[in-house]
């Protein structure tokens, strides 16, 4: 070939497309195209910045006519995207049926993703209290971790890939770790350690940067785009050998990866809420595989699919915290208070105990606002949010109503929008409600709630945060954030007021969402306090998840949920893909719903993988493959959108995707009137 030969180029861009598109290289340019480069290139009547992923000397044009433009300007000398992470997000796109070009933008610096909540002060936090009583180059490891850390050492040694549980909290994880990151480094290899949130990576970072100073790097969502960049170029020039990072930096363009830490694997962060709604654990699993690389996932509660994945035995795992001088937990029959009652006897007895020793209680309920509805007593009606189908949050203290879906918010009215009756009356209590009662039983208390979305914003929920920090407030209410913010306000009595609320989500991972999340909570009752105790409120006192709780015993929700899966076919025994139906008209996103369930029912293509643009639909679908819904989603409007949802349920994950993409293809043919919108999302962490 001449040396000015005309070259042609598969490009990705960035948009919700399916497929990538062919330009031939222009003659002013001179040879030398590779994949991972950025490239400009026109695109409809503006221009795009894509990622070449092939270089061909003929063109693709999959038998189309249409002329082939040219490449506007090719912005590098060199791939800003490695071979391997170009074939990492080729796989992801792949796995999660996301476009080819928004995948490739998670392995560049220049879109980190969206954090699920605002990055919160820094503080030090049981990372950084670990390590300041460890001495660089110096490392502890519990005993009950020793086999575990002897199995990732030989596995290093042998550099060979291997998936390892470790059942452990991040302090008793840190000495393990250090010394499987040392032994990475002593062969020329790097280490990567992922967390869930942006305000953990800085002690983490800083307990490494003391042993092993500029080798090391952070590189998270919470970095502005300058530093975000300088950190993704220090890694690729190989200045940075131990990277700490949140969900994107499993991106992150290290070489030689050796060992892949994901700390906190249960934690919900890691699954991405937007296009390409990829699981981090899944894809540190797979690039961990593809380097030959030790992968460790460490919890206190680990997941399900990963107790699963990793074969660990349920019984072997280890209690919440330590037996040893653990704090009792009380369970507290709801059925045996007076209804209306949100303080059981047991509860405020608790409570007032502490009060009369000058110590502190922590109150947990995870519902915001006075009440989670305002009901019409004369029509049952609920008060709902006019752009979302969802009823409003209501506000007492304020007088106002709230959408913890679109934000929406206006003053309470005097008379039903339903019926104009005027018997308004709050139903299912929150926070607010909660710190009422509180005050009017201990009204010498000094109490404070902490939530988000509220009044005066994140400045005051750090303002109550000092107070408790100094020990001026005697009683703190929160919702789930109290087990985000550092340092974790530990208490003397903490109190689950109604954790069965997360029981009943209409959910098929509701109880282990519940089991994490008090499992998180109950880790806050002060473990220096020898009057430390627990009080968990509930009406199902012999649930799984509340027995497994109150009797410190994980093996009794393991094992419970674990068969519950099995029996019904759910993950981590089968999978999942959710399907979402959006537009501004209802009826026409009924008619798509209802079109795109049949075609899952009734057609399938009938050989080979094909791309969304693929072959003719034929044939019965396998009989592996069950098609749930359509129904209204969870809410059923949002922002003045209207939704629907299936779920696509089976046992073989590829015959599932194969299913969605050739149905996906025939779904787009249809047209996109009344803004129709079809959303994919390949293993959820949710049905709602």
């Amino acid at each position: 070939m001449s040396a000015l030969a005309t070259q042609y180029l598969q490009v990705a861009v960035p948009r919700r497309l399916y497929r990538v598109f062919t330009y031939a290289t222009p003659p002013g340019i001179p040879t030398g195209w590779m994949p991972g480069m950025r490239v400009r290139v026109p695109f409809g009547r503006g221009a795009l910045t894509g990622f070449v992923v092939a270089v061909t000397p003929h063109p693709e044009t999959g038998g189309k006519t249409a002329p082939i433009r040219e490449v506007i300007a090719r912005l590098e000398d060199r791939p800003s995207i490695s071979p391997d992470l170009l074939a990492l997000t080729a796989w992801v796109a792949e796995r999660y049926l996301a476009p080819f070009g928004q995948c490739l933008r998670l392995a560049f610096p220049g879109s980190p993703e969206r954090t699920r909540a605002a990055v919160p002060a820094k503080h030090a936090d049981e990372t950084s209290a670990v390590a300041a009583g460890a001495a660089p180059g110096q490392s502890t490891c519990d005993e009950s971790l020793a086999p575990l850390r002897a199995k990732a050492l030989a596995a290093i040694a042998r550099q060979t890939h291997a998936s390892l549980l470790f059942p452990a909290t991040t302090g008793a994880l840190l000495g393990p770790c250090a010394d499987a990151i040392q032994a990475v480094l002593d062969r020329g290899r790097t280490a990567l350690v992922l967390v869930p949130e942006t305000g953990r990576v800085d002690s983490l970072h800083a307990f490494f940067a003391a042993r092993w100073g500029a080798r090391c790097q952070a590189y998270h969502a919470g970095l502005s785009s300058a530093e975000r960049h300088q950190a993704w170029a220090r890694i690729q020039a190989g200045e940075a050998a131990v990277v700490t990072g949140t969900r994107s930096a499993v991106f992150a363009p290290l070489s030689g990866l050796g060992l892949l830490i994901v700390d906190q694997e249960d934690h919900q962060a890691y699954k991405a809420e937007n296009v390409p709604r990829y699981d981090t654990r899944v894809v540190a699993a797979e690039r961990a595989r593809r380097a030959g690389a030790v992968l460790i996932l460490a919890s206190a509660h680990p997941s399900l699919e990963t107790v699963h994945s990793t074969g660990t035995d349920t019984g072997a795992l280890g209690p919440i915290v330590p037996q040893a001088g653990a704090p009792p937990v009380t369970v507290a029959d709801l059925r045996d208070a007076p209804f209306g009652d949100i303080l059981s006897t047991p509860l405020s007895d608790a409570i007032a105990a502490r009060l009369a020793d000058r110590r502190r209680v922590l109150l947990f309920l995870n519902r915001k606002g006075y009440a989670s509805v305002l009901l019409c007593h004369d029509c049952g009606q609920a008060v709902k949010c006019p752009a979302c189908s969802v009823g409003w949050t209501f506000h007492k203290r304020d007088g106002l109503l709230r959408c913890s879906y679109c934000g929406r918010s206006g003053n309470a009215p005097e008379r039903c929008p339903a019926c104009a009756g005027t018997r308004l009356i709050p139903s299912g209590s929150g926070t607010e409600a909660l710190e009422e009662q509180v005050k009017a039983r201990f009204p010498a208390a000094r109490i404070a709630r902490l939530e988000r979305h509220r009044t005066g914003g994140d400045g005051a929920n750090a303002a109550i945060l000092s107070l408790w920090q100094a020990k001026e407030l005697d009683i703190l209410i929160g919702t789930q954030m109290v087990v985000t913010r550092r340092p974790p306000p530990v208490a003397s009595l903490v109190g689950l007021v109604y954790p069965d609320a997360a029981l009943h989500l209409p959910d098929f991972q509701a109880a282990e969402r519940a089991y994490h999340t008090c499992s998180d909570v109950m880790a806050l009752a002060d473990p220096h306090d020898s009057t430390a105790g627990i009080v968990l409120q509930s009406y199902l006192p012999r649930h799984h998840v509340i027995r497994a709780l109150a009797e410190r015993n994980p093996s009794i929700f393991y094992e419970s949920e674990l068969a519950a899966r099995q029996a019904l076919g759910y993950p981590p025994f089968g999978r999942l893909i959710g399907l979402r139906v959006s537009g501004t008209k209802e009826d026409l996103v009924d008619a798509a719903a209802t079109r795109w369930a049949a075609l899952l029912r009734t057609a399938w293509p009938s050989t080979g993988k094909v791309g969304v643009g693929g072959a003719p639909l034929v044939g019965p679908p396998p009989a592996l493959i069950e098609v749930l819904g359509p129904i209204p989603a969870t809410p059923a409007r949002v922002r003045g959108r209207f939704r629907r949802q299936l779920v696509v349920k089976g046992t073989d994950g590829t015959e599932l995707r194969e299913a969605v993409r050739m149905t996906l293809a025939e779904m787009d043919r249809g047209g996109r009137a009344g803004g129709l919108r079809y959303d994919i999302d390949v293993d959820p962490q949710s049905l709602m």
